[in-house]
């Protein structure tokens, strides 16, 4: 048997190393992909959250003589029709905003707002929560 039989078959064993090495690369950048756009998808949702609590807390700031309005769900005496409205359809409009389930509360206790919106992660099903506090003055 000479030396080129031997070595005949040696370029096909090559070439499905190759290609197996290529297969899992190509499998680990799908999987890192993946990851990606669910953290993408996440950080949207903490973004949408920061700023709806942010809407409604400056929405509490500029009418700080209604602040009792700004509760979700309303609790307290409200003086004002159209604050008591304006905090029902933020609250709608937050609810529909989040993904999975949310949940969406503001509390007043004496000057101080507390702003709290909760959602389950679309891709982790995890609980997420957004708190923020601020003094109206």
């Amino acid at each position: 048997m000479n030396h080129s039989n031997r070595m005949r078959g040696v370029g096909l064993i090559d070439a499905l190393v190759a290609l197996a090495i290529l297969s899992f690369g190509l499998l680990a950048l799908t999987r890192f992909q993946g990851r990606m756009v669910a953290q993408t998808t996440e950080a949207q949702s903490r973004s949408a959250a920061m700023l709806l609590a942010d809407e409604l807390m400056s929405t509490a700031i500029v009418d700080p003589a209604n602040l009792a309005c700004y509760s979700v769900p309303a609790a307290g005496a409200c003086g004002s029709a159209v604050a008591r409205a304006s905090t029902d359809a933020w609250a709608v409009k937050t609810l529909a905003a989040m993904p999975g389930t949310a949940l969406a509360t503001a509390t007043v206790a004496g000057t101080r707002l507390t702003v709290n919106i909760g959602w389950t992660g679309k891709d982790s099903q995890e609980n997420r929560q957004l708190t923020v506090v601020t003094d109206v003055q």
